[in-house]
């Protein structure tokens, strides 16, 4: 199989926002990260890294994710996750996002009149080299 360039693009919500919708469910996984001996403290990029993976080694971490994320959906009606992107070793110095990232899914939907067409249009993404 050949390597080559994908497109990809995020709904990304900051870290702020995340905090003001749930704080205290946001708190908890910040306090999980920090580990308790003998698990190992681990910032927000090693989380992203080992979700995009489904290993994430800090149990009471993951267990602080998934309540995150289900008080998200509770309170907005949309999808929290999060991802990890390497621009460096995986991507371009243009990307928009390096590192690990909240992201949200269910932000749009088809209008009336996209919905006639939705079996016939598909959204395609590319990328420009050069």
């Amino acid at each position: 199989m050949g390597m080559g360039y994908a497109g990809s693009y995020a709904d990304v919500i900051s870290e702020e926002g995340v905090k003001e919708v749930c704080p205290k469910e946001y708190q908890a996984l910040m306090d999980a990260m920090v580990g308790i001996p003998p698990i190992e403290a681990m910032d927000f990029d090693e989380l992203a890294q080992q979700a995009e993976y489904n290993e994430i080694e800090n149990k009471d971490a993951e267990q602080a994710l998934e309540v995150l994320k289900e008080a998200f959906d509770k309170k907005t009606g949309l999808a929290l996750s999060i991802g990890y992107h390497d621009a460096d070793e995986q991507g371009d110095r243009y990307d928009d996002i390096n590192g690990g990232f909240w992201c949200v899914g269910g932000m749009y939907e088809l209008t009336k009149a996209g919905k006639k067409f939705e079996k016939y249009v598909q959204r395609k993404m590319f990328v420009s080299f050069g």
